[in-house]
Formats: structure tokens, C-alpha cells, sequence
């Protein structure tokens, strides 16, 4: 026997496993059908929905199977979730890995096996749906399929099981967030307000209440503008309304309240506006810090810096017009006496030090000075070349006639003017390197010499080379980058685009180029965009999610700006680095939809039912208008999964929530809670109980007129409990669940296909 090995990513695997929360936990009727209906498709007396734990293998749903769970390394299982896709094998006794397995040669001698593995969310294999016979047997392509897609839905349940406990701990640590929220805002050593968009305060501490000289009720009563200085409210009212209109996140300012008693409060406020996914409301969060003893000091501070300027600067200007005076006298004897000299030594010092071969020629091109720098670029001393011909010592053989010719014709010229050339100049050892020449004429004492500075350009050269290279293999890279790239001047335009970026946005060869990024981005992109273009061109990096219309359809993306700053601090543009993250968003929304709706039905789940009951309550409050909540149970339901089967039971469900659905207004919500049990909520209702009654009469009409369903005669039934509340409900959403399924009960209890209201 071979044991099963561990999987490659045994603890990932694990973790997946224990955050559903499913093992050692009852039978659930959904898996249960799954088992007993492969036990009968392929003819096979177990079946098993079987969960791989660290040493044991527990069958969470098993057919033909007394035993709950058996040790994983003699398990079949084990070697299942290793594979890519389902494990057959055919007859275990001609199998090296199990032929002598203690279930193959004892109970319950397994000679087929099917495994089909049953994945996480994230693809962990965590079990197998799979099928045992004591006797061997084939396995066609069209048995894998089969067994595939009844796996699919046993991968469909735990995926649901996963995605409701990643839910309900986010809905623990919520909870706990707020707890802190609280605290923080009762004991904070600063003001806290919520403030709405209009300027009520509708919630404060009692730290700003203390602040402002204000009880909580006062200050409830009345509006920041109220109590805010008439020269601060217009500064402060403009920073709103960018805040409202997206403009910027949040601001900061020092300005002025008016006390209770009429003294004024200098704050530091700081402004953020908040987003209630709740209600979908939107209102701002106020930080407010008194600065009042700072401001204080600070116009005490000014006063006295004022009267000590003033004093310092009376002082300074009777001292600076004395030393001008004197200044003046001394600069004027000092500058004739070392005027000349300076410029000697500058002039001196200049070629002494100069980096550049400075070569000094009478009009025949003989050499009468040479410095350092020439000797150490050329190779020649000083004393070498005096008196030579420049041309036979600088020049190579093949352009010494040309570069006669050029020299006599310069100086031919008219004077005072300078020529610029680049040549390959000559070394004593023989050695050619790329010069830059530059020639000048000058007058001396009557005598015309020309000024040569020959400066030796090889790393010159050699940087412009490597720059070419650069740019090549810069191209060359993200051009074949998956993701568009793009660089971006200050005014918007482009300055380049990979080639990425122009298959998304209709360009090629360039063609993007010198355009504003208004002519190449649809006009909703980049409205999204321009907050945080506005910070990239601040100097700040930032990243941001978006969504850009193209033919194919539209595509989510994740972009980064990155901020080109000049060694000055002046931001020039911004490179724009972008990835396409369209598969995972449709997935978020995907897994978003599946766990607050039923797989069978489609309508709500308990958990968003829940939700939505909790928001229309909350309206019910503050619109005073009465809401009705309808629980519905299908009379005989059992009956007809024991006689019909649980297939044709789901058909019935199907039948019972479309059926709803299409009696009740587009503004009711229908939901299944679990089984055969329903609800519907009305809200916006002046006459609550007759409305709810009204609809009641009219489901219980419609369920009625159903005959048959998937060509079966059918005879549906309903029994239906109403509960209401006439203007502001005053009840919780358990209350009046509560309410509504004991009313349902005593509709069953008065004969059934009847509602009954409390």
C-alpha cells in the first residue's frame, strides 16, 4: 500500500478547510440529495461527500456507509485531491497504491473508485465527491462529466459555507469598530462632530459642547453657520462645497466660533466627508481643537517682534549709511591697483586649469603656447611643439590638406569670428580619439593670433552611444510589457506611449503623441481621474482604480501615477503605469451576488432579507408610513419531496418563487428564508393590515391556479402569517419576524391555504 502524500500547499488547504466551520457537523439535506442521487446514476452502493482533514478522512454526507470518518493515510481520498482532476480507479486489486489497503482487503473491499476533488474559493482542494463498489468496473468520459458537474454542486454549497463565515466574522470586527468609535468619540480630548451637509450638528461630544459653552440639546438646535465668525463663514463654506463636489477629500483651517457668551473660539477644524452605506447619507466628520491660548500668544509674539523690527531697523540703517560711506572711499582706491593683476591671474589660472587643450598660433599656424591640459590630452610637451606646425602634430595624414585649407581660409576671414568642428585628432603615440575644436581670433598689441581649444570628446560620445542604446532597449521593454505605460507632460499631453497603450486607446506608431489625453480617454475616465492627476502633478504618487470604455467593452483597471520632479521641485508630468484587473472585479461581484442571494431561487437570502427588513424599518421611522411582512410556507411540501423526490421538490420551490414574484409590486421584496419557508415586505403603506391582506388574497389566488409543473398535476397550497405596523414601526426586525411566523402557524391551525394577521 502507498499512503497518500500531503499536498503542496497542505496549510493553505488546511485553513481553508477550518474557516467553513463544517466539520463534525450535522447532515445538511442539499448534500444529502447530491449522495443518494450519484448512488443511483451510477449504480453504486456508497457514495460519499468526503473532507480531507489533517490524519482522517469525515464524510460530511455518505450513502451506503455506516462509518463517519477513516484515517487518512489509508484513505483513497488522500490520493484524490492530489490530482488536477477526478480520481479513477477501476479495480483497486491491480493497483500497486492500494491492492494491499485494509479497505480493499476487508471492509468494505473496495474494488471501484471515483473521486471527484471539491475545491475552496481559492481552488484548495479540501475533499472528494466520490463513488465506491465492491466490484470493478469502467468508467466512460461521459460517467467523468457527470461526476464533474454533481461535484460542481457539492463545490457550489461549500463555496457558499466559505463565503457566510468570511462574511459573519467581517460582520464581528464591524462590530467591534464601532465599539471603539464610540469610545473614542465620547472620551476624546478634542471635538468631535457629526455635522450634516447643510450644517446641523447632529451629533457632538462633550468636549465641543464644553468648547463652545453650548449644552448638546442647544447645540443640536443650530447650524455651524450660526455660531461661526461672520469673516471666517465664507472661506469655511467654499472648502464645503469642494468637499461636496469631489473636488478634495477632506480640509484643514483655523477659524473663529462665537462662544455662548459671545467671546470668540479660535479652532484648528479639520473637515472629511463621511459615506453611510447604510442609508446611503452623507454627512461630515469635525475634528475641532481649541487654539485660542495659541492664537493669543502668537498676537502677543507679532506685537513685540513689531516694536524690536522697528527699533533694529532705525539702528541698521544708521550703521549701513556710515559704512557705504566708507565702502565707497576704500573700493575706489583698491579696485585701480588690482584690477590689472586679477585679470592676469584669472587669466593665468583659467588655462592652467582648464580641461581643455588650449593651443595658442600665429597666422601660419605655428604653435606659440600650449597648456597643461594640451600636454596631457596630446602627449607632447611644451617644449616639443613651439614653433611647430599644429596641423602635422594634431591632425592625421589623410585630413592635414583639407584642414590647411580650412585653417587659411578662417583666417582669411572677417575677424571676430569663431568656428566650431569635430575631428579625429591625433596622439603622439598614433592613437585617434573624437575632438571638438573650437577656433577664435584675437588681436594683441597689433599682432592677430587665433585661440584654438581642443577638448577631447570620447565619453562624450561614448554617453551618446549608450543614451541610443538605452532608449532601444527601453522601447523594446515596454513595448512588451502586458500593461499600458505612458508618460505625460504638466498641460496633459503625451510625450510617450507603449505600444500596449496604443492597442487600448486606438493608436499605433506614435500616433498618441503630442495629443491632449482628453482626445485619446473617454471623457467618464477621466473625470474619475483628475483628482488624482491633480495630486500627481502636486509631486505626490498615487494609485487608483478605474474603469475605461473600448469596443470590446468596458474594462477595470489599477493605475499609478508617478510624479516627474525636476531637481528644482517642479513637477513636470507623470508617468502613468496601468494594470487590467477586469477578471478580478467580475469575480468580487460574482461572489458579492452569491452570498446575499439562494442558489435555487434566486431571490434574497435569510442574511440580505434580514438587511433589507432592518433598512425599511428604519424608513418606516423616519416616514411614518406603516410597513407588512408576509411569512409564507408551502402546505405539504414534505409530502411531495417523499413522493415526487427532492429534484421535483426544487421544480416546486422554483415554481412557488416566481409565482411571488410576480404577484407582488417591483418595490416588494420577495426572499427565502430556508425550505419551503418565504417572505415578502411591503412598506410605504397608509393602511397596513388591508394592504397586506389584499396581497395575501391575491398570492394565495395565484398559487392556487397552478395545475402542474414540469408536466405533473400539482395542487399548491400556502399558508400565510401577516404582520404590521401603522406609521413609525416601533418593533425590531426579530420582533417582527417573530410576529409574522406565529401568525403563519395559526393560519396552519384554522385549516391551512389562509392567512392570518397580527
Amino acid at each position: 500500500m502507498i499512503a497518500p502524500s500531503l499536498h503542496p500547499e497542505e496549510k493553505a488547504r488546511l485553513e481553508a478547510l477550518q474557516t467553513m466551520c463544517v466539520l463534525d457537523t450535522p447532515p445538511v439535506h442539499e448534500l444529502d440529495r447530491i449522495t443518494r442521487m450519484a448512488s443511483r446514476l451510477f449504480d453504486v452502493p456508497i457514495a460519499l461527500v468526503s473532507l480531507v482533514d489533517t490524519n482522517r478522512q469525515w464524510f460530511k454526507s455518505r450513502v451506503g456507509l455506516d462509518a463517519s470518518e477513516t484515517p487518512r493515510d489509508i484513505s483513497f481520498c488522500g490520493h484524490a485531491i492530489l490530482a488536477p482532476g477526478a480520481l479513477v480507479v477501476r479495480n483497486a486489486t491491480r493497483d500497486v497504491r492500494f491492492a494491499d489497503n485494509p479497505l480493499v482487503v476487508g471492509p468494505p473491499f473496495i474494488r471501484f473508485y471515483a473521486g471527484q476533488p471539491i475545491r475552496s474559493l481559492e481552488g484548495h482542494p479540501i475533499g472528494t465527491l466520490c463513488l465506491i463498489s465492491p466490484h470493478p468496473r469502467e468508467f466512460s468520459d461521459t460517467d467523468a462529466d457527470t461526476l464533474r458537474d454533481l461535484g460542481a454542486i457539492v463545490e457550489q454549497y461549500f463555496g457558499q459555507q466559505e463565503s457566510f463565515m468570511r462574511a459573519h466574522r467581517a460582520e464581528r470586527e464591524l462590530a467591534h469598530s464601532q465599539t471603539l468609535f464610540e469610545k473614542t468619540f465620547e472620551h476624546a480630548a478634542v471635538g468631535i462632530a457629526v455635522v450634516s451637509t447643510e450644517g446641523s450638528w447632529q451629533r457632538v461630544n462633550q468636549q465641543l459642547c464644553q468648547m463652545l459653552g453650548y449644552t448638546e440639546a442647544e447645540l443640536l438646535h443650530k447650524t455651524f453657520q450660526e455660531i461661526t465668525h461672520p469673516d471666517d463663514l465664507a472661506g469655511d463654506l467654499e472648502l464645503v462645497g469642494k468637499v461636496l463636489a469631489g473636488e478634495i477629500n477632506s480640509y484643514t483651517l483655523e477659524k473663529r466660533y462665537l462662544h455662548a457668551n459671545g467671546a470668540v473660539v479660535w479652532v484648528l477644524l479639520t473637515v472629511s466627508l463621511f459615506y453611510d452605506e447604510f442609508d446611503k447619507s452623507r454627512s461630515f466628520i469635525a475634528i475641532i481643537n481649541d487654539i485660542t491660548q495659541r492664537k493669543q500668544m502668537e498676537n502677543e509674539l507679532l506685537s513685540l517682534q513689531a516694536d524690536l523690527e522697528l527699533r533694529v531697523q532705525t539702528r541698521t540703517q544708521e550703521l549701513s549709511s556710515a559704512l557705504a560711506q566708507l565702502r565707497e572711499e576704500m573700493g575706489l582706491r583698491e579696485a585701480m591697483q588690482h584690477s590689472l593683476q586679477l585679470e592676469k591671474e584669472r587669466f593665468r589660472l583659467t588655462l592652467a586649469n582648464a580641461t581643455d587643450a588650449f593651443i595658442e598660433l600665429d597666422p601660419q599656424g605655428a604653435i606659440t603656447a600650449w597648456n597643461q591640459a594640451a600636454e596631457q590630452i596630446l602627449g607632447w610637451s611644451r617644449d616639443e611643439v613651439l614653433h611647430c606646425q599644429a596641423q602635422e602634430l594634431v591632425i592625421p595624414a589623410g585630413l592635414r590638406a583639407p584642414g590647411r585649407k580650412g585653417f587659411d581660409q578662417f583666417v582669411g576671414s572677417d575677424r571676430g569670428k569663431k568656428s566650431h568642428i569635430q575631428f579625429p585628432a591625433l596622439r603622439k603615440d598614433g592613437s585617434e580619439f573624437p575632438a571638438e575644436l573650437t577656433l577664435a581670433e584675437n588681436t594683441i598689441e597689433g599682432q592677430r593670433i587665433v585661440n584654438a581649444f581642443l577638448r577631447d570628446i570620447s565619453q562624450r560620445k561614448a554617453d551618446e552611444q549608450e543614451i541610443l542604446s538605452s532608449r532601444w532597449r527601453l522601447r523594446l521593454l515596454t513595448d512588451n510589457m502586458p500593461g499600458p505605460i505612458s508618460h505625460v507632460d504638466e498641460n496633459l499631453c503625451y510625450l510617450f506611449t507603449n505600444r500596449t497603450y496604443e492597442a487600448w486607446f486606438g493608436g499605433s506608431n506614435g500616433s498618441l503623441l503630442g495629443k491632449h489625453m482628453a482626445e485619446v480617454v473617454d471623457a467618464a475616465a477621466l473625470a474619475t481621474a483628475q483628482p488624482y492627476i491633480a495630486q500627481a502633478l502636486a509631486g505626490k504618487q498615487v494609485t487608483y482604480e478605474n474603469q475605461v470604455v473600448r469596443p470590446e467593452g468596458t474594462l477595470y483597471t489599477h493605475t499609478t501615477l508617478v510624479p516627474e520632479i525636476r531637481a528644482d521641485g517642479h513637477v513636470q508630468g507623470f508617468y502613468t503605469l496601468s494594470q487590467d484587473i477586469t477578471e478580478r472585479k467580475v469575480l468580487e461581484n460574482k461572489l458579492a451576488f452569491e452570498a446575499a442571494h439562494d442558489p435555487l431561487t434566486g431571490l434574497p437570502n435569510r442574511r440580505a432579507f434580514m438587511r433589507i427588513l432592518h433598512e425599511t424599518i428604519a424608513r418606516s421611522r423616519r416616514s411614518a408610513l406603516g410597513i407588512g411582512l408576509l411569512f409564507l410556507d408551502l402546505d405539504g411540501f414534505k409530502q411531495i419531496n417523499d413522493t415526487l423526490g427532492h429534484e421535483f421538490g426544487d421544480k416546486v420551490l422554483q415554481t412557488f418563487a416566481d409565482t411571488l414574484s410576480r404577484t407582488v409590486r417591483e418595490t416588494d421584496i420577495v426572499s427565502r428564508l430556508a425550505g419551503d419557508e418565504f417572505t415578502i415586505i411591503l412598506e410605504g403603506l397608509d393602511s397596513p393590515e388591508a394592504a397586506a391582506s389584499l396581497v395575501a388574497t391575491k398570492v394565495l389566488d395565484q398559487i392556487g391556479q397552478v395545475a402542474q409543473i414540469a408536466g405533473k398535476p400539482v395542487a399548491l397550497r400556502s399558508s400565510i402569517g401577516i404582520a404590521t405596523c401603522s406609521g413609525a414601526c416601533t418593533l425590531t426586525a426579530d420582533q417582527l419576524l417573530a410576529v409574522a411566523d406565529a401568525a403563519m402557524y395559526r393560519a396552519k391551525a384554522s385549516g391551512k391555504h389562509t392567512f392570518a394577521v397580527n
